[in-house]
């Protein structure tokens, strides 16, 4: 008795080839991507490290220029900045860092010395004798370096915080400050001019850091980054 049509089709799906595998293409996936995640990641460092200064404005024409290449994944980062309130969108449709009231500077600090605290409190127990080499460097960089450009000194600043901020094993912590350093990179232009033309010395709060690194004292080593924190603050909060 011959197959009715339906059993046919279930033993001729059960007979058939498997599928030919999909295969593969050595090249990185979703490049476009990849160069928006770049553009990005470039700008979020240069406002953390204070490269670009309170009041500047940037149109994504200038950005790409100075990239050197095309405007869509610049569109694409500073849209991503802008919806985490890290820049502002003007109506001629270029972005600007956003006006920093006192009351607004107040708030993100007290949350800096909270967050900032722990983590280098959690930083410091996990520190390696590496690491507090590169920490005792990037001070002496600071304070040994009269030539160097703000830029530089920032960067050397920034190099020792998150060192030990990343030293915690908290990849969350560090992530939420990061987010805080977006937000307050650009007055650390402001700190900095201000130390260069009265010539203040703030590495004294680096260098009670590293002594409690080396005494093995976390909550010391909490203590001295948030007097680095405070001291800052009160120096940018006067001139908002």
């Amino acid at each position: 008795m011959p197959k009715s049509p339906l059993k046919l089709l279930k033993s001729q799906k059960r007979n058939a080839p498997p599928p030919p595998a999909e295969s593969g293409f050595d090249v990185p996936k979703l490049a476009r991507s990849t160069l928006n995640e770049e553009v990005y990641e470039e700008l979020k460092q240069a406002l953390i490290s204070g490269k670009i200064a309170p009041g500047s404005t940037m149109t994504i024409r200038s950005l790409a220029q100075s990239f050197g290449i095309s405007i869509m994944p610049v569109r694409e980062a500073l849209r991503r900045l802008v919806a985490e309130h890290v820049l502002v969108l003007l109506p001629n449709r270029s972005v600007a860092l956003p006006l920093f009231t006192p009351e607004r500077f107040h708030e993100i600090t007290r949350i800096r010395t909270s967050l900032e605290g722990l983590a280098a409190e959690e930083g410091a127990r996990h520190v390696t004798p590496e690491l507090f080499d590169r920490l005792t460097r990037m001070t002496k960089l600071m304070e040994t370096s009269p030539n160097a450009s703000p830029a530089d000194v920032l960067e050397w600043n920034r190099e020792f915080h998150f060192g030990l901020y990343r030293a915690s094993g908290m990849p969350v912590l560090v992530k939420m400050i990061e987010s805080l350093w977006l937000q307050v990179g650009p007055l650390l232009n402001l700190q900095q001019q201000v130390f260069a033309a009265e010539k203040i010395s703030v590495y004294v709060h680096h260098h009670r850091a590293l002594e409690g690194l080396k005494k093995k004292k976390p909550a010391e080593v909490r203590a001295a980054i948030i007097g680095d924190i405070e001291d800052a603050a009160k120096i940018i909060g006067a001139r908002l």
